[in-house]
C-alpha cells in the first residue's frame, strides 16, 4: 500500500525528444547501421528490430534524434498510444516522441505502465482529418503518480508479469488458428490448385441459401434476440465483447430473407473481410449489415471443411478477384455463389471436423484464460495508479 501517493507531471520528470525522417530522395541516408523505426515497428514492449538502417550524415541532415537502450518511446502520430522500451539504441521517425525519466524519481518501466493506462485519454485528444495525432503538451501535462522508486519498481514488475501470461494465451491461441490451417492443407491440399485432384462444383450447387442482409441499420434494444454484425466475427469463430440485441419483431422481419440455423456460416463481405464463424445449436441469431448467410448441403459440404476453405480463399491474399467497389470494396455475393470449391469425401470432411473440434475445444479453454487474464491486468492496472496495489 501506498500511504501518500505524491504526483508530478511528466513534464517535470522526463525529458522530451521530438523524431524525424531523413529525406528519402538521398539513397544513401538509409545505407548505414543506425536502427531508425516507425510506429510500426513497435510490436511488442521492447523494440529490438528495425526495418531502416541510416548513417551519421542522416542524422546530422534531419530532425531525427538518436536515444539510448532503455528510452520510452510513445507513438504520438497514426498509432496514438503505443508505447515499448528502446532495446538497442536507435533512431525514430516524427510518429514518435521519446520520454527519458529522471532516474533519480521515475522508473521507465513504471511510466511505460502508466502511458498504456491513457490510452483512452490519448484517443480523445487526437486531432488531424487524415493523420491522427496528439501534441507534445497532451502528453507533459499527464499527472503520474510518484511512490519511491523501489515500489515503482515493485508495481512495473508485477504488471510486467501479468502482461507476459497475456501474451503466452494470445501465442498459444494464434499456435492452434495456425494449426487448424496446417490440418486443413495437409489433409485437402491448396484448395486454389487442388493438387489432390477433388471434384469441384460451383458454391451454390452444394449450398442452400447464400444470402446478404439488405435490411438497414435496425433499431436497438437493451435485450431480445442478437444481432450479428462483423465486429462479431473472428477468423473463425465469434466475438460478443460488444454484442447488440434487436426485438423479436425485428428478429422475424430481418430473418424473413437470412434465416440461420446451426451449421450456417456467416462471413464479412465489406469492412475487414475473410472473418467468418459457424453457427451452432442454441444460438438465435439474425443478420445485420455487410454479412452473408452461406449453407453447406449436409450430403456434400461439412461445415468446418466449407469454414476453413472460405477463410483460406478469402483471404486479404488471394480475395482480389472476389471483390467489387470503386470506393468501398465488398465482397461480390454474385462472384462468391460462382465460386468454384473441392468436394473432397466426406467421411474424410467429418475426420478433419472432428479434429477441428478438439482445436476449438482448446481454444475455448484459452480464451476463457485470457478475458480472465484481461480483467485481472486491468483491476492491477486501476489499483497500481491508484496507490492501492
Amino acid at each position: 500500500m501506498i500511504a501518500t501517493l505524491r504526483s508530478a507531471q511528466l513534464s517535470d520528470v522526463c525529458r522530451f525528444q521530438n523524431g524525424g525522417t531523413p529525406s528519402k530522395s538521398i539513397e544513401s541516408y538509409f545505407t548505414g547501421e543506425i536502427p531508425w523505426i516507425t510506429g510500426a515497428d513497435l510490436v511488442g514492449p521492447v523494440a529490438l528490430q528495425a526495418r531502416s538502417f541510416i548513417t551519421e550524415e542522416a542524422i546530422a541532415s534531419s530532425a531525427t534524434n538518436q536515444v539510448s537502450a532503455g528510452t520510452v518511446l510513445l507513438v504520438t502520430r497514426t498509432s496514438v498510444g503505443k508505447v515499448a522500451i528502446a532495446g538497442m539504441s536507435l533512431c525514430f521517425s516524427q510518429d514518435i516522441t521519446a520520454l527519458t525519466p529522471d532516474p533519480k524519481k521515475l522508473d521507465a518501466g513504471y511510466l511505460v505502465q502508466f502511458l498504456r493506462t491513457r490510452e483512452d485519454h490519448f484517443a480523445k485528444h487526437a486531432r488531424g482529418a487524415t493523420i491522427q495525432g496528439i501534441t507534445r503538451q497532451v502528453v507533459a501535462d499527464l499527472a503520474i503518480p510518484l511512490p519511491t522508486l523501489e515500489e515503482q519498481r515493485r508495481i512495473a514488475a508485477i504488471l510486467d508479469q501479468a502482461e507476459t501470461l497475456r501474451t503466452q494465451r494470445r501465442a498459444a491461441l494464434a499456435q492452434l488458428d495456425s494449426l487448424s490451417q496446417t490440418i486443413f492443407l495437409d489433409m485437402f491440399g491448396d484448395p486454389v490448385t487442388n493438387p489432390k485432384g477433388w471434384v469441384t462444383q460451383s458454391l451454390q450447387k452444394v449450398c442452400g441459401p447464400i444470402n446478404d442482409c439488405p435490411h438497414s441499420t435496425p433499431d436497438w434494444t437493451a435485450s431480445g434476440v442478437i444481432c450479428l454484425r462483423t465486429s462479431n466475427l473472428t477468423i473463425g469463430g465469434w466475438n460478443w465483447a460488444d454484442t447488440r440485441y434487436v426485438s423479436e419483431v425485428t428478429f422475424h422481419e430481418r430473418s424473413k430473407r437470412g434465416y440461420l440455423v446451426a451449421g450456417d456460416i456467416v462471413l464479412s463481405r465489406e469492412g475487414t473481410v475473410g472473418i467468418a464463424g459457424i453457427v451452432h445449436e442454441g444460438m438465435e441469431l439474425c443478420m445485420g449489415q455487410r454479412l452473408v448467410q452461406v449453407r453447406p448441403a449436409p450430403t456434400a459440404l461439412a461445415p468446418e471443411y466449407l469454414l476453413r476453405h472460405l477463410l483460406y480463399v478469402l483471404s486479404p491474399a488471394r480475395i482480389g478477384q472476389l471483390m467489387v467497389g470503386s470506393t468501398s470494396q465488398h465482397l461480390n455475393v454474385k462472384e462468391l455463389r460462382a465460386l468454384r470449391i473441392p468436394i473432397p469425401p466426406l467421411p474424410l470432411q467429418q475426420t478433419f471436423a472432428t479434429r477441428i473440434q478438439a482445436i476449438e475445444s482448446l481454444k475455448a479453454t484459452h480464451s476463457k484464460a485470457l478475458a480472465e487474464l484481461d480483467a485481472l491486468f486491468a483491476s492491477l492496472q486501476q489499483r497500481a495508479f491508484a496507490g492501492e496495489l
